[in-house]
């Protein structure tokens, strides 16, 4: 067995036995998970991050409208009554 080897599984053990010790391992009555998830829930104004989600779902919301609309219905104007008129003079102009 190579020395790369060697490493990887010890390496990989260390992980493991890291993982079970953040959901199994006891410290104060509480695992470290539960101690990082309270500590996460006093910092982390909740109010603020469902506005965050509310206004992200909401942007997705009007991006899917836009996307999901039919081709046939005719594009939105951007150009004004005036400027439509002096384009239209310069076509009849023009024949």
């Amino acid at each position: 067995m190579s020395m790369g080897a060697l490493k990887f599984i010890v390496w990989t053990a260390c992980a493991v036995g890291l993982g079970i010790f953040l959901s199994k391992g006891e410290v104060d009555g509480r695992t470290p998970l539960e101690h990082a998830e309270r500590a996460w829930k006093r910092t982390v104004k909740p109010d603020a991050v469902d506005r965050m989600k509310d206004s992200l779902e909401g942007a997705y919301e009007d991006a899917k409208g836009a996307v999901s609309r039919s081709t046939d219905a005719a594009p939105r104007e951007r150009i004004s009554a005036e400027d439509r008129a002096a384009v239209d003079r310069i076509i009849a102009k023009k024949k």
